[in-house]
């Protein structure tokens, strides 16, 4: 099989670029090792930057979103039976939006169904060949070992995939550090109060209350790495919600059937070697953030856009200018994201052996994106995402 561009993943960057390429009059076929139904399935993070929401107009996937997505203008921090509200405006009219990363990826992938262009499931890649001058893909897919010819090739594939081990050297320029907490994740059929959305600070661990639609909540707790999601019932878990949540005001979250749940164990990573020859990677497989920050999707997202732009001008005019940049170029919005993020884990969370000195740290840290000008101008500066050069 050939094509033009060889895209290994199935994510939202790899769907997201291969849109991008389409309009721009560039073939693609997505090779996903997952199951059709697992990847439209899999729960994910689903705060969207005004930056995200745009492209995915611009591309022609809003109709879903602009009907569904639930704006989010401000945001909640408690900490030490205290809450701060924290105005998400910062006067341009750009704002957070709640829309499911499942329902992003169930869009992008029903949409190039509909224009009959190729995703092979179950497609398990082996092996690159030839990446700087002829790439090739070997797969096996039915039981059978395969090849797909392309240009380029996107390695859109998670941190666990293939692509980044196919970059000389890139190893070395790994970043890496592993959290010793996890998150307990629950979907329950319950609906989200805008007072209680936000993020919590307890001694006994933190605990985040979210939405993914009116009726559907998306809720966290912070667990052991090894934690069992199965070893609470719902009862205490909505009662430990509950407890982490509390504020002084004697307010409750809406409670109701949880119907999912998941452990995450928490790391930030970055690969600041994003691309040899002709393969470039993007999403999970160069960078990893804390989820407390929200903005492993939204990072995928500013990927993407660079990377189909740099294959656009490869392809069509010869042009490797902005290939060449491509790392930088994405590095500039990885690097100040990810500290972000792993500044709201560090503040947030309760470490093993932690003292009482550190935790009145972190209640200086709260208090002063909660209640301080300067504060909340950082906070409210760096959940809305920094602007796209491309």
């Amino acid at each position: 099989m050939k094509t033009q561009v060889g895209i290994i993943g199935a994510g939202p960057a790899g769907l997201l670029a291969a849109r991008i390429l389409q309009l721009n009059g560039i073939d693609s076929v997505i090779l996903e090792r997952r199951t059709r139904a697992y990847v439209l399935e899999r729960v994910r993070a689903g705060v969207l930057e005004s930056g995200t929401v745009d492209t995915l107009r611009t591309y022609g996937m809003g109709e879903r979103l602009n009907r569904e997505g639930i704006p989010m203008r401000s945001m909640q921090l408690c900490w030490d039976r205290q809450k701060a509200d924290i105005s998400l405006d910062d006067g341009t009219g750009r704002h957070l939006t709640t829309y499911g990363q499942q329902k992003i990826v169930e869009d992008l992938i029903l949409q190039r169904e509909a224009d009959g262009l190729p995703i092979v499931f179950e497609a398990d890649v082996s092996s690159l060949d030839d990446i700087e001058t002829a790439p090739r893909i070997h797969y096996r897919h039915n039981g059978e070992d395969r090849v797909l010819d392309c240009q380029f090739i996107a390695g859109c594939d998670g941190y666990h995939g293939v692509s980044r081990g196919h970059i000389p050297g890139s190893d070395e320029h790994v970043f890496l550090t592993e959290y010793p907490f996890a998150w307990l994740g629950i979907l329950a059929e319950a609906a989200p109060l805008a007072a209680r959305r936000g993020f919590a600070h307890s001694t006994r661990g933190l605990a985040v209350a979210s939405a993914r639609s009116a009726s559907v909540g998306r809720l966290y707790l912070q667990v052991e790495p090894d934690a069992d999601p199965n070893a609470m019932s719902d009862q205490q878990i909505w009662d430990e919600l509950d407890i982490r949540m509390d504020d002084g005001t004697a307010a409750q979250l809406n409670r109701g059937p949880i119907i999912e749940r998941s452990v995450a164990r928490l790391r930030g990573y970055v690969c600041e070697k994003m691309r040899h020859g002709r393969l470039a990677i993007a999403g999970d497989a160069a960078h990893i953030v804390p989820p407390s920050g929200g903005k492993g999707l939204n990072l995928a997202v500013g990927d993407a856009r660079i990377m189909a732009e740099a294959i656009r001008r490869l392809l069509t005019t010869n042009d490797t200018t902005l290939l060449d940049s491509y790392s930088e170029m994405c590095l500039r919005r990885i690097w100040p994201t990810v500290h972000w993020a792993c500044s709201m884990c560090e503040a947030l969370h309760i470490f093993p052996g932690q003292t009482n000195f550190q935790t009145r740290m972190q209640y200086q840290t709260l208090n002063h994106w909660g209640n301080t000008e300067i504060g909340q101008q950082r906070l409210r500066k760096a959940q809305l995402g920094l602007p796209y050069e491309i």
